[in-house]
């Protein structure tokens, strides 16, 4: 019987996951025009929204990011750009100069 529950369990799990792929396609399809009416929609719900909840809603995003240290951030968007080390390497910049980019 528990098999049975897990079974059902991963098909909805499936099932689910092959809709919100099929929504999120749908979505990415939307005509321009729709897309800037449905951004001015959601820009006027924020302007109609109570001053106290908006200046809440920022203090929470605030908390929610944490600064990145310099030689972090640099790290990632280097890697991002493919100038990081091979993988399964540690440290070093790739002998492309001293911060790995091409700048």
């Amino acid at each position: 019987m528990k098999m049975s529950v897990w079974r059902r369990m991963a098909r909805l799990l499936l099932v689910f996951s092959a809709l919100s792929a099929a929504t999120g396609a749908t979505l990415a399809q939307i005509p321009p025009d729709q897309r800037r009416q449905m951004r001015q929609e959601m820009r006027e719900q924020w302007r109609q929204m109570p001053q106290d909840d908006r200046q809440r809603f920022r203090e929470d995003r605030r908390e929610q990011w944490r600064p990145m240290p310099h030689d972090d951030r640099q790290r990632m968007r280097d890697e991002m750009r493919g100038y990081g080390p091979p993988p399964g390497h540690g440290g070093g910049g790739g002998g492309r100069g001293q911060r790995g980019g091409w700048r």
